[in-house]
């Protein structure tokens, strides 16, 4: 079996959940009708101003070329402190600040988290100065490109083939002639509740050099703009957030952080451990949720599914099953499948009727292979981790399905009814007709085939290459329960060719 690592500290930190005390819902009560129109005005206004006086210093910069004297003159003095106002407007009253910030010599990369709101993008050009490693996207909206220019940002793609880019454009600003400023990074790579630190991105950390690293702390308060996957509206959110009194927040520069050897050979390493350093001074959870999660989260959505079912820690399952995203999401759609109440909790009976299999002492030992902890139910990552384990008890044999089809074949090579039910009876006693109808019915949908084409030989092989549930059962139907006992725990290292070979399937 492959060792399943345990639960997370948080199941979906990718998902809002405001618990709001009654203090607080009289406070935002109160504040949509007075405070919110007036910051709402004051906001444009300022906005504005600060869009133009970002605008005109850029006017004749390329991208990516160092500012000269007089443009860094007016970020450091100038924009930073409207950038304050702006801030302030929008309810940051009082920042505090704790500890030293080393200087960009010393430590050449700055990392901020958590990653909550759309308002850390000023904190990372205002207010703790530097240029940030942002999303190619940003570039692209007459509205933030002043801004990041002018913070000499480093435009990132999210594209999985753009990735391993990341670290010779990290490498390359390090050692670009005349920078005078940190590189900024949120390693998270995507907004978070707030309830824990999400897996770091080994980007920022790829060059090995020394790291200061920056939390920003709301004082235990739930931060109603955070825009999360399955979050409120942003304008609905930004409005709540505008709307309360004011929001504390404490920036905490860290100890600098100086890699080993091993964490300068390995930036994941690197990467882990400077988050967890920098959970524990917010005595926060972190785990290996990513933007990866995000996106079977919108997935599981789009399935009407609740969030939940598709935050299953990537970071984690991904190294511990070899799969990649696309992959997962396929697996999420063949569990929505089996999961007919759509609720993220599988049952015997759900998998029993979609699968059609009559046969209850086979059904009950695959869903014990898939319910480790016996729970009665399994989630999504069950299912993923209990698919593995099932292709991997029930390997593929070519003379299993010569010796189906001989007992499935009717003449014509055509499989019908009665070869379904001479199939179950090497397990199963009083088969009724209704049963293998119903099974073969299953089948032929499976494989997609048109009302009233016959389901042939070619037909059962692909049913078989494309589902290991169906290997399994007809292997015990044929071998018996005992023919190939599930016993030995396989690690992450063993056997990844096979893993990720059956999980494509």
């Amino acid at each position: 079996m492959v060792r399943r690592p345990p639960e997370p500290a948080v199941w979906n930190p990718l998902k809002q959940s405001l618990s709001l005390s009654v203090w607080e819902k009289i406070e935002l009560a109160i504040g949509c009708v007075t405070i919110l129109p007036v910051r709402i005005i004051l906001n444009i206004i300022v906005f504005f101003c600060v869009w133009v006086t970002m605008v005109l210093p850029m006017i004749g910069v390329k991208p990516r070329e160092h500012l000269g004297p007089i443009r860094r003159f007016l970020v450091t003095h100038v924009t930073r402190r409207m950038i304050r106002v702006q801030l302030f407007v929008c309810g940051f009253l009082w920042i505090r600040y704790e500890g030293k910030r080393q200087s960009h010599r010393e430590t050449p990369v700055n990392v901020m988290a958590p990653h909550c709101t759309p308002f850390d993008g000023f904190f990372t050009g205002g207010i703790v100065y530097g240029s940030p490693m942002i999303c190619s996207g940003v570039m692209d909206s007459i509205f933030t490109r002043p801004i990041m220019m002018l913070t000499e940002a480093i435009p990132i793609a999210r594209e999985a083939k753009a990735r391993v880019k990341i670290g010779e454009e990290v490498l390359k600003f390090l050692k670009s002639p005349g920078k005078q400023t940190h590189l900024m990074a949120f390693p998270e790579g995507t907004c978070s509740s707030g309830r824990s630190m999400i897996c770091f991105r080994r980007g920022a950390f790829a060059p090995g050099v020394a790291v200061q690293p920056i939390v920003l702390d709301y004082m235990k308060r739930p931060v109603l703009a955070a825009w999360t996957f399955d979050a409120l509206n942003l304008l609905l959110a930004a409005a709540m957030h505008l709307s309360r009194f004011y929001t504390p927040l404490t920036i905490r520069f860290l100890d600098p952080y100086h890699p080993s050897e091993a964490e300068k050979a390995d930036p994941t390493l690197y990467a882990n451990n400077v988050q967890a350093v920098m959970a524990r001074s917010l005595n926060m959870p972190h785990t290996q949720h990513s933007l990866d999660d995000g996106k079977l989260v919108y997935a599981a959505l789009r399935l009407g599914m609740p969030s939940d079912v598709g935050s299953i820690e990537t970071g984690v399952t991904k190294s511990a099953l070899g799969l990649n995203t696309d992959e997962l999401t396929e697996q999420l759609v063949r569990y929505s499948k089996f999961n007919s109440a759509r609720n993220g909790d599988l049952t015997l009976q759900e998998m029993t009727s979609y699968l059609a299999w009559p046969i209850a002492n086979h059904m009950e030992r695959m869903f014990g292979l898939y319910d480790t902890g016996h729970h009665q139910k399994l989630t999504f990552r069950d299912f993923l981790f209990g698919l593995v384990d099932l292709s991997l008890a029930v390997p593929e044999s070519s003379r299993l399905q010569s010796d189906a089809l001989k007992l499935l074949q009717a003449d014509g090579g055509v499989i019908d009814a009665a070869g379904v039910k001479a199939l179950l009876s090497e397990a199963m006693s009083n088969v009724s007709d209704e049963e293998a109808e119903v099974l073969l019915s299953r089948w032929s949908s499976l494989c997609k085939l048109d009302a009233g084409s016959p389901f042939t030989a070619d037909a059962f092989t692909t049913l078989l290459s494309g589902s290991p549930e169906y290997t399994a059962l007809i292997h015990w139907t044929l071998r018996g329960l005992d023919s190939y006992p599930v016993n030995e725990e396989i690690t992450a290292d063993d056997e990844p060719d096979k893993r990720v070979h059956t999980a494509k399937e």
